[in-house]
């Protein structure tokens, strides 16, 4: 298989997953393949979305019509702190200035046309630079055609499984708490550690400490000593009878969407590489290599399991797109897996 083609089915799969989890959050899209009863992460998935929507523009553009109508359910920290890379961080900025423009809070200086730069970076790579470029985005290094909202999108459905963080958002605000909760009764565990729940709020160690103090002042965690170590508990019953469900059993599953989401960006964004088909298959395969090894303790998430790169030379290539199909198909769900 060339590198073009495995590019290829890997941009329409992570394309196809992320219209799949919009569709169900109030994105204009076709009905969507299975009711997805993972809770979905919005701030990790508008990052993923941010990269996979560069090669469909409607996708993108989909996502910003949505994003200008449900901004006030969206963290703007917390999406900061998941970009990965520079290029994670120039993306989220150029949307956020779009977003504060058509939401009525722009400064002056962001309405100003601005010429075509050599400098800039196609936002779309088929659709090249356009002669009218969107000031938003060229602000931060990106040439797209100036976009007005669709508005088609809705307001997510607060009691589907998906919605989960945007409900526990309306009920303790957006913020550390609403995470740190999300993370308590979705992880089918007794108790997490601080670092389990950390990792998940996708806020710094000092502020998920400091949201676990109050609520434990507030009387909804407990907390437990273990090996000099402080685990967190909730008790699921009673949050699940205040959200009106039938028991714990009927709360959202949790899915580690941030690693499963930086690891196919990762591997998207390698694949997206011009003139990997020009190289030596050794030489291919050695490139894969180093980005599975690069991504494993992220790929640990997504059902691949450790002691990867078995195969030796150009072998590797074969099993480079076993692995990410693997990780694919976990990422879009049971229904998915064979």
């Amino acid at each position: 298989m060339t590198a073009e083609t495995l590019s290829l089915e890997v941009a329409s799969a992570l394309q196809e997953l992320s219209w799949d989890q919009w569709s169900q959050l109030g994105v204009s899209a076709a009905a969507p393949q299975h009711r997805e009863e993972r809770a979905a992460d919005p701030e990790a998935l508008l990052l993923f979305t941010f990269e996979i929507g560069r090669g469909d523009p409607r996708l993108f553009d989909e996502v910003l019509d949505w994003l200008a109508l449900n901004e006030p359910l969206v963290s703007v920290h917390r999406l900061r702190n998941l970009c990965a890379t520079a290029m994670d961080r120039a993306l989220v900025d150029a949307v956020l200035a779009w977003t504060a423009r058509v939401r009525g809070r722009n400064r002056p200086d962001d309405t100003k046309p601005l010429g075509v730069s050599a400098v800039l970076e196609p936002l779309f790579p088929a659709l090249g630079v356009p002669d009218d470029v969107d000031p938003a985005f060229a602000k931060y290094g990106f040439a797209r055609a100036r976009l007005e909202r669709s508005g088609k999108s809705q307001a997510p459905r607060l009691h589907d499984p998906i919605c989960f963080a945007f409900r526990l958002r309306r009920l303790l605000g957006v913020g550390v708490r609403a995470e740190v909760i999300r993370a308590l009764l979705t992880i089918r565990a007794p108790r997490l550690s601080g670092k389990v729940i950390a990792a998940s709020a996708g806020f710094a160690q000092r502020n998920v400490r400091e949201g676990l103090t109050h609520l434990f002042e507030a009387g909804v965690v407990q907390v437990v000593n273990i090996a000099d170590d402080r685990h967190y508990a909730t008790d699921s019953p009673d949050w699940s009878a205040l959200l009106g469900l039938a028991s714990a059993r009927d709360l959202p599953v949790h899915y580690d969407w941030i690693p499963a989401y930086r690891a196919l960006t990762r591997i998207y964004r390698w694949l997206q590489q011009p003139g990997l088909d020009e190289l030596s298959p050794y030489l291919r395969a050695s490139g894969a290599r180093t980005l599975v090894t690069e991504i494993e303790a992220d790929l640990r998430y997504v059902g691949v399991p450790p002691g990867l790169c078995a195969s030796l030379g150009a072998d590797f290539w074969d099993e480079f797109a076993a692995i990410t199909r693997a990780a694919i198909r976990d990422a879009r769900g049971p229904s998915s897996r064979t």
